[in-house]
């Protein structure tokens, strides 16, 4: 008989196939986890006293409003929306900051396993008990279809957009934990944007079963044209989201000397660059120019959160990152921007909104040129779009430096986070320091109809108080305010700035270095003799 071949070696592949250590260890954690165990218990039982209770008092008139099936369906969907929701990221999360302690680091610190598979095996981890939880809540989810009054797409489409915002939360619940930020900052975030997250989330799912918004999508004339899409752009939405969270945490555990902004920064291009397009496809393909109204606030907003944590990183370069810079002109030119280092990423902050602002031009141009309404067409019109949002983005700018230049200047031995709280402060302060002056002197508030070049807040009166004709003067002052203050504050950090371009070179190895003499494969030659004396 001839012995059975494997030509092309598919089969030995899964012969060295080792799974990620990580998710090993967390899976074996979670199932001698009682914690774990015991919740997962609670749900089965909940579940099946709900089912049982159903079929006991549930009506038996052959109307369509006594099937029970949507009731049963309400009951288990919700029950598993709060044990999953909430449990899966309290516990990933306080298993993943356990292990961030420096005590019991050593699997983060002290490995031979990169960022990537550390993130990917508490992402695959967390994802294996969310589907455990969900293992146990979806035979009933299906039986609520056997006592009619509910459709199986709608179960499935349900617990997919369910499944999808619980790997986001869980994710998010990793990224917090691995956070380069104190304990007490963490809990803090977690109760407050944490629990505000998650609550929004069991919010949206039960506003989109309860409120029948996925079963009328079903129920469209125009399933292809319309259903279809939406359900592709959500699901792309949070794969790219989720690829951001993973970015992100990989960043954070990986050691300060390697170039670990590099992958960050060009997933973050590219995020940036597919949320501007689907607005631009969809308010192409819909005829709706108001789509355009979130990348005028997305973009800016990620580009100012960018300014608060940037600067509080490292100006130097490792040996390392030295070692990887091209050494041609132009390849170090475009490296520059995606290499570590605080100026660097500030200019890049800077060029996506730039490169933003531009493709809305571009966008505004074809738009007015093709399709039958216009978009921004007036001179009066831009001023939203355009100015508004760069004058945001100026400030932060201008702030941003000045908050380093104050770390540098008056605090160089400390931390370099400082430099983000003075960017906040800086913001907030001058404004709120102007008001309680002036309400002291004038027993009075500041009129809205005032322009004060330099303050933040004072933009937002201008744009929401402000006749037309005043507002775009109030705006033209702000912005050409945040113009100087981005001169200024170029001027602090001159030397600076002169420093941090200087540093970006390859690594050049010393010449003066005495070369070393060939082995001449004589073992007996004795050792030099150090003169003590």
């Amino acid at each position: 008989m001839s012995e059975t071949t494997d030509p092309s070696g598919r089969l030995r592949r899964f012969q060295y196939f080792d799974a990620n250590p990580v998710w090993v260890k967390d899976l074996r954690q979670a199932a001698r986890n009682w914690t774990v165990t015991g919740t997962l218990l609670l749900m089965l039982a909940v579940f099946y006293f709900i089912a049982l209770g159903a079929m006991i008092f549930g009506e038996t008139d052959s109307g369509a409003s006594s099937y029970v099936g949507p009731g049963i369906y309400s009951a288990i969907g919700i029950t598993t929306l709060i044990a999953a929701y909430i449990f899966i990221p309290i516990y990933v999360g306080i298993r993943t900051l356990m292990e961030r302690i420096s005590i019991n680091a050593d699997l983060q610190y002290i490995t031979t396993m990169t960022p990537q598979q550390i993130i990917r095996g508490k992402i695959l981890s967390s994802t294996y008990l969310i589907i455990l939880f969900y293992s146990a809540a979806v035979p009933f989810l299906v039986f609520s279809y056997l006592l009619r009054g509910i459709d199986l797409p709608t179960i499935l489409l349900s617990v997919v957009l369910t499944f999808l915002l619980n790997v986001l939360l869980t994710m998010g619940a990793i990224l917090l934990a691995l956070s380069p930020l104190h304990i007490i900052m963490k809990i803090l975030l977690a109760l407050f944007a944490g629990g505000n997250a998650i609550f929004f989330a069991i919010w949206f799912v039960i506003g989109a079963v309860a409120s029948n918004t996925i079963s009328r999508l079903f129920g469209m004339g125009s399933f292809w044209n319309e259903t279809v899409p939406l359900i592709i752009t959500f699901v792309l939405d949070a794969i790219l989201i989720a690829g951001l969270l993973y970015q992100t945490a990989v960043a954070f555990i990986t050691p300060t000397s390697a170039n670990r902004s590099k992958p960050l920064r060009i997933y973050v291009t590219f995020f940036c660059g597919m949320v501007v397009l689907q607005f631009y496809l969809w308010a192409w393909f819909t005829n709706e120019e108001a789509l355009i109204l979130p990348v005028i606030f997305i973009i800016p907003c990620l580009v100012i959160l960018g300014f608060l944590f940037s600067i509080a990183g490292r100006d130097d370069l490792s040996l390392r990152v030295q070692r990887d810079i091209p050494s041609s002109p132009f390849s170090r030119f475009i490296g520059f921007f995606f290499f570590n280092g605080t100026l660097s990423c500030l200019i890049w902050l800077l060029g996506l909104w730039i490169a933003t602002a531009f493709s809305l031009l571009i966008f505004n141009v074809l738009w007015n040129e093709f399709q039958t309404s216009s978009l921004i067409s007036d001179l009066d019109d831009i001023y939203l779009p355009y100015v508004a949002p760069s004058i945001f983005v100026l400030y932060c700018f201008a702030y941003a430096l000045l908050g380093l230049w104050l770390q540098r200047t008056f605090l160089p031995k400390r931390t370099p986070k400082l430099a983000s709280l003075f960017f906040a402060l800086l913001m907030l302060l001058p404004f709120l320091f102007l008001i309680i002056v002036y309400f002291v002197f004038t027993q009075e508030m500041i009129d809205d109809d005032w322009v004060i070049p330099g303050m933040v807040p004072n933009v937002f009166m201008v744009m929401g108080n402000y006749p037309e004709a005043d507002r775009n003067y109030g705006l033209w002052v702000h912005f050409g305010s945040s113009i100087f203050m981005i001169g200024i504050a170029l001027l602090l950090n001159s030397k600076w700035i002169i420093s941090q371009i200087k540093q970006f070179k390859p690594l050049q190895r010393s010449v003066d270095r005495p070369t070393e003499e060939p082995d001449s494969g004589d073992d007996n030659i004795l050792p030099p003799i150090i003169d003590r004396g």
